[in-house]
């Protein structure tokens, strides 16, 4: 009999129990009861020899031989043998019965596998949870392509990292770490409000209301929550609407878009491999957005120095960071 996704005994076991399909124990049977043969792997499989409508006619363990047990119903011939990883409807003319054990299954018509109550529930389960993340993906990037323009965004990235090579070849763009100095947000992006008030761990565990909470503040023009949902979408690497809040961030402005911009780039280009010139790029967007004051930049900068072993500076953006916002200290 086909079998192929077969899990370890102890694990079925403990599943079967949670779906009913254990009852008994794997007794050995007797030598002349009936019985369909398994793959020798499939010893001490759970099991339930049921009719077509879920009737539990017999229920228990594969014997030590991957051995099932059947038994008749009186006046039916169409029976199915149910196991966690799959069903197998079984036709059994009524002169079969009373053949020896031996040659009972060489009679019998086994039509192909078909999905089990459990699989189809884990089926159905799966299709209700990936309608919601479409749903959330739909969510959290549809405020931002309303407020961008969709086609405007490859535009809006180009022209923002022109103004970043133009700000390497700045006095500023070029300073060491002993000379970059502490930028501050400006008063208007500083006092947008925090995610304090949002539910961030909910919207990050995909919760449709929170996500649809956060999706009314950025919408509202709040660029932590803009920057919020982005985490989200790196996390569910939905780069394609990452850079659209990328885009809506750098078009207003706001000093986190060039960091978000890095963080992108240093996601996607793990996916392609990597290269020196993709770190350089990072490394440069997240100085620059650390220059114009944002704080989660100038902590994300603090890393990389203490990583090259220049703990001084690093102390004194990651203080500088605090500063701002001090909800980085946690």
């Amino acid at each position: 009999m086909p079998w192929r996704h077969a899990k370890p005994a102890r694990i079925l076991r403990l599943l079967a129990c949670g779906l009913g399909l254990l009852g008994g124990t794997g007794a050995a049977m007797a030598a002349d009861e009936p019985y369909l043969q398994l793959e020798a792997r499939l010893a001490d499989e759970p099991y339930q020899w049921q009719l077509p409508d879920g009737t539990v006619i017999r229920k228990g363990l594969s014997d030590t031989a991957a051995r099932v047990t059947v038994a008749p119903r009186e006046g039916h011939e169409d029976y199915v043998l149910e196991m966690i990883w799959g069903r197998f409807p079984v036709k059994v003319p009524a002169h079969c019965w009373p053949l020896p054990a031996a040659r009972f299954e060489g009679c019998v018509t086994i039509r192909p596998r078909e999905d089990s109550a459990w699989q189809r529930e884990q089926a159905e389960t799966f299709e209700r949870q990936d309608a919601v993340r479409q749903q959330n993906r739909e969510t959290r990037v549809a405020w931002a392509s309303e407020r961008v323009g969709l086609k405007q965004v490859p535009r809006i990235l180009e022209n923002s990292l022109a103004a970043h090579r133009r700000w390497l070849a700045t006095d500023a763009g070029r300073a060491g770490p002993d000379a970059f100095s502490c930028g501050r947000l400006k008063l208007a992006v500083a006092t947008a409000p925090s995610q304090d008030a949002l539910p961030r761990q909910a919207m990050l565990d995909d919760e449709p209301g929170a996500v649809a909470a956060y999706a009314q503040a950025a919408r509202g023009g709040n660029w932590r929550a803009a920057a919020g949902l982005f985490d989200a979408m790196l996390a569910d690497e939905d780069f394609e609407s990452a850079q659209v809040v990328v885009a809506w961030l750098l078009k207003q402005e706001v000093p986190a878009g060039y960091n978000k911009l890095a963080t992108l780039l240093a996601a996607t280009s793990g996916y392609d491999g990597g290269s020196g010139g993709a770190s350089a790029l990072v490394e440069g967007l997240r100085r620059h957005a650390a220059w114009l004051g944002d704080p989660a930049a100038q902590m994300d900068l603090a890393n990389l120095l203490d990583d090259a072993g220049d703990e001084a500076n690093a102390a004194r953006l990651r203080d500088c960071a605090v500063a701002q916002n001090p909800t980085l200290a946690r």
